[in-house]
């Protein structure tokens, strides 16, 4: 009995070393995920739509779940160190608020609220918010022509032929229009499987795998580490599913 009371002390201070050890990289990976390894969003505008971000060989999804992980270790600990401390914290609790009644309302409504910070994600539901495609909102800022460019067919040539960087500017905005809606629409990363974009944007995985260039039988497998492999982008995905969404709405 001696001996347990002896080691109390050791065994709290080792409680609360490790707590600390758990809490700096919960705010560290924190600010991974919000400042370096950014959402989709973000990244195409920083980066272009055609990349992906990683930190030590891991996504950004890979470290939301290290950083949940590390969260419910810390909640044990955090349990445990209650535990220890039982009868320290009753003592104080009834010192603190000596009328008994008060004091059973106050400790109902601390664990009601505990247990529902904690399991309320359980029981909620996202609210689903469709986003305007980018190409969309850039046919809305209009380009004024002169009436008689647009009443002459001759005169619009001459323009044209005036200005030959014109028309292919506008043929890459274009394409950088579709590739940004494409990436607003699909958000696939390097974190996603092929069985998961499959799931998600109920295309069959044979159409997927067959316009990458790639063995059916790796649906499980990181988008990110099949793309060094065999050479293609994300972009490359969002192409194949808008591709086989334009095939299949004739049919519905």
């Amino acid at each position: 009995m001696t001996t347990m009371i002896k080691s109390r002390p050791k065994l709290n201070l080792s409680i609360d070393i490790i707590m600390l050890s758990l809490m700096l990289p919960i705010a560290g990976i924190g600010f991974l995920t919000k400042y370096v390894l950014i959402p989709g969003s973000e990244r195409a505008v920083k980066y272009g739509s055609n990349t992906d971000l990683e930190f030590w060989g891991l996504a950004r999804h890979d470290w939301g779940t290290i950083h949940m992980i590390v969260g419910i270790v810390f909640l044990a600990l955090l349990g445990l160190h209650i535990v220890l401390h039982w009868q320290l914290i009753v003592c104080i609790f009834r010192k603190m608020i000596p009328n008994k009644l008060i004091r059973a309302a106050c400790a109902i409504t601390l664990t009601g609220v505990g247990l529902l910070m904690i399991s309320f994600p359980l029981f909620i539901e996202p609210e689903v918010i469709k986003k305007e495609p980018l190409h969309q909102n850039r046919r809305n800022s209009t380009v004024q022509i002169p009436l008689s460019d647009a009443l002459s067919p001759v005169a619009s040539q001459v323009h044209q032929a005036d200005n030959p960087v014109t028309s292919s500017d506008s043929l890459s905005d274009n394409g950088k229009d579709q590739e940004h809606a494409l990436a607003e629409e699909y958000e696939v990363n390097g974190s996603c499987t092929l069985q998961y974009v499959s799931d998600k944007y109920n295309v069959p995985v044979a159409v997927i795998a067959s316009d990458l260039n790639i063995p059916e039988g790796l649906a499980d497998e990181r988008l990110g580490r099949l793309r060094k492999r065999y050479s293609f982008t994300m972009d490359d995905v969002r192409n194949s599913i808008s591709g086989y969404k334009k095939l299949e709405k004739p049919i519905q």
